[in-house]
């Protein structure tokens, strides 16, 4: 997990907090996850989280920068953020981190996560 490349305050994850309304936020782009509203080393300790992230840095891998920032993109426009099924991939991908660990401790989903 330690080798995953964070921006910490990173300008693009600070409008999306804004945007979204969450108290923190990260978001992949390319090869990198941008943190805003946390440090890297809370978002090493969430394995739900990191495990989501990874998700997307494997998305990315697979479609390329451009071609996958177009269809999240046009994913999210068609039928939102929670039902997209990028989203929709990453959250499972957590959840089957979190119930392969019996001592990790649920937090409540980021506002902008849950089901409208």
């Amino acid at each position: 997990m330690q080798n995953i490349r964070t921006w910490t305050r990173s300008p693009l994850a600070r409008i999306a907090r804004m945007v979204l309304g969450s108290q923190r936020v990260a978001m992949v782009i390319g090869k990198t996850v941008h943190l805003s509203g946390t440090s890297r080393e809370d978002f090493l300790a969430d394995a739900e989280w990191v495990a989501h992230e990874q998700v997307h840095l494997r998305q990315y891998r697979e479609h390329g920068l451009l071609p996958f920032l177009w269809k999240y993109l046009v994913e999210s426009a068609r039928v939102g953020y929670y039902y997209n099924k990028y989203e929709v991939e990453a959250r499972e991908e957590a959840r089957r981190v979190v119930l392969a660990n019996p001592d990790h401790v649920l937090v409540p989903l980021p506002r902008h996560a849950r089901r409208p």
